[in-house]
């Protein structure tokens, strides 16, 4: 039953963080690191990201999500369109370059997944949420410096 609950909780995640990348929404810096912190504290605390029976396997494999997590967080943060309102207010949202970069994580998680499975890891949603976590600090990082380095629009009335 707790697997299961666990599971439910990943899939509900994944929608979620799927949807609000691909639905415009507004750059608000305070936000950044809110998601992100919830879910490592998550996995950390609630997900057992290390099997105790394989713990220096268990914690390279998961060494090695997070490295590959942090640079894909890299690639979507950069595939995210980026645009300045009329109003001056920053907005965002994925492109289909954004969903390729996604779906190269998932697949990168899946293979870091299917290595540990065949060496006998067990371990719980914690890596996959600190993994998930690990990318979307990364690519709010990428959009925080690609919204300050856009230009202001200053508009003269006369």
């Amino acid at each position: 039953m707790h697997e299961l609950l666990n599971g439910l909780v990943i899939v509900a995640v994944v929608v979620f963080v799927i949807v609000r990348r691909f639905t415009a929404r507004r750059v608000d810096e305070s936000r950044f690191l809110v998601l992100p912190l919830i879910l490592a504290v998550i996995g950390l605390t609630r997900g057992n990201p290390l099997d105790t029976h394989h713990q220096m396997l268990s914690a390279g494999l998961l060494a090695g999500e997070i490295l590959a997590a942090l640079l894909l967080g890299l690639g979507l943060g950069a595939t995210m369109r980026v645009w300045r309102a009329p109003d001056g207010s920053l907005w965002s949202r994925g492109t289909w370059a954004t969903f390729g970069v996604f779906l190269a994580s998932v697949a990168v998680r899946g293979g870091m997944g299917a290595v540990g499975y065949a060496a006998g890891v067990k371990t719980g949603s914690g890596a996959i949420l600190l993994s998930v976590a690990a990318w979307m600090l990364t690519q709010n990082a990428v959009l925080m410096w690609r919204a300050r380095t856009m230009p202001v629009r200053v508009s003269v009335n006369l």
